[in-house]
């Protein structure tokens, strides 16, 4: 029975969460959540994981991680873990192991999920269907895209460090506002920007003060106007970049937002600035009206991506 398991998790920059299927089925007793800066390995947070379920070994591993992946090997970008292939093997027994960035693992995940994991943001004009490209785009502690692609039978989400290109802001008076908030007037990142970090940024130079991301939602919550005005910010900073996006990858299939970020800005993605935003290309404006955004609300979803990927024929 445990040989036929899939092991998988999802590696963040302060938390993993681990979890096993039997088959498709998504085993909720074994998820479990790790503090990262109680291991000094992911070797021994995965072992402590398998003592805690008493499972000796698993037939898969899938291991998404918030960091760069070469050579079938992990080094994580903000954590001091290094590890491979071999190494998960050597600890689960696991006949296939495989290493993805967590945004691969979101975009692998989203056959897993239905109307319910979903909540619309914007309706596009055009019907999708399955063979359509979609997109992933993830605003929380740091930024990504990746494409999500149907080949043949199989689904291909390649790697992408999109976050580090540089954001490109049409609006005059969202170009003030960059300014100030950038060190380095010269290249300001789209993580920059559409981030945790990006927000209190904002935050800072719409209000005067220096607070959270959460503290700034808060007061945006509380009726506050300037933390409301940074919240728009970036809402309509997101919806010019995401708009770009499209125009290069055409994913008919749907915008898929993900993150925390992504959540708390929920409200003002569904706003006429951020529609606005994405739509406003010149023209191709019109063209833009034809994709759908949505936000994913499945927090179980890259891990269920790990699973998609691992058991493709």
């Amino acid at each position: 029975m445990e040989k036929g398991l899939c092991l998988t998790a999802d590696i963040g920059g302060t938390n993993t969460r681990v979890a096993l299927f039997d088959n498709k089925l998504l085993l909720k007793s074994s998820c479990m959540t790790f503090s990262n800066n109680k291991y000094d390995s992911f070797e021994t947070l995965i072992a402590d994981y398998l003592r805690s379920t008493s499972v000796r070994s698993v037939k898969h591993a899938g291991i998404a991680v918030a960091g760069v992946v070469e050579a079938n090997a992990a080094q994580m970008t903000n954590l001091a873990w290094n590890f491979s292939e071999r190494s998960i093997a050597s600890i689960t027994g696991a006949e296939y192991v495989g290493i993805i960035n967590d945004l691969q693992a979101q975009g692998y995940g989203l056959k897993s999920l239905d109307g319910s994991d979903l909540e619309p943001i914007m309706i596009g004009s055009q019907k999708s269907n399955s063979n359509d490209t979609r997109l992933v785009c993830g605003m929380g502690t740091g930024f990504n895209a990746a494409p999500v692609f149907k080949v043949g039978h199989k689904i291909f989400v390649p790697p992408s460090e999109a976050g580090h290109s540089q954001i490109s802001i049409a609006n005059q008076n969202q170009q003030t506002i960059l300014n100030k908030i950038s060190s380095d007037p010269s290249f300001t990142s789209v993580e920059d920007i559409l981030s945790g970090r990006g927000l209190e940024a904002a935050g800072r130079v719409l209000t005067g003060s220096d607070q959270t991301a959460a503290q700034i939602m808060e007061s945006a919550s509380n009726g506050d106007q300037n933390s409301k005005n940074v919240a728009d910010f970036l809402a309509t900073c997101a919806g010019s970049f995401f708009g770009d996006l499209a125009l290069i990858l055409l994913p008919f299939g749907g915008i898929y937002l993900i993150g925390g970020v992504s959540r708390s800005l929920k409200e003002y993605l569904k706003s006429e600035s951020f529609i606005k935003a994405f739509c406003d290309k010149g023209r191709f404006s019109k063209f833009n009206e034809k994709f759908s955004v949505q936000l994913v609300k499945d927090d179980f979803a890259a891990l269920k991506g790990c699973r998609n990927f691992m058991m493709q024929d």
